[in-house]
């Protein structure tokens, strides 16, 4: 099966587009990581936290792998994120300061 010249073009414009999109997606979910170590506020840490769940979903998209991808959203998004909010909504925070929030 030999692809005519117009399709091999087609397919490495769409390969090129995919490592294009790729790239952006790792370089935001290293950005949102970085964000999730070094914030100072555990909830905006959680939020980064899912962003990277969100991102890497989108990674599993675009391996054209949805089932991985609608995984990682409810079990990771939905469920560990949420249970994380709830132990910091249930745990006594203390601001840097000492004093009790």
């Amino acid at each position: 099966m030999d692809l005519t010249k117009k399709e091999q073009v087609q397919k490495r414009d769409i390969l090129g587009l995919d490592l294009i999109v790729f790239w952006v997606l790792a370089g935001l979910i290293l950005a949102a990581a970085w964000a999730v170590v070094n914030g100072n506020d555990i909830v905006h840490s959680v939020v980064w936290l899912s962003t990277v769940f969100l991102l890497t979903a989108g990674l599993f998209i675009l391996a054209e792998a949805e089932f991985l991808a609608v995984i990682q959203v409810l079990v990771y998004v939905g469920a560990i994120s949420v249970v994380i909010v709830f132990g910091i909504m249930l745990t006594k925070r203390t601001l840097k300061g000492g004093e009790n929030v």
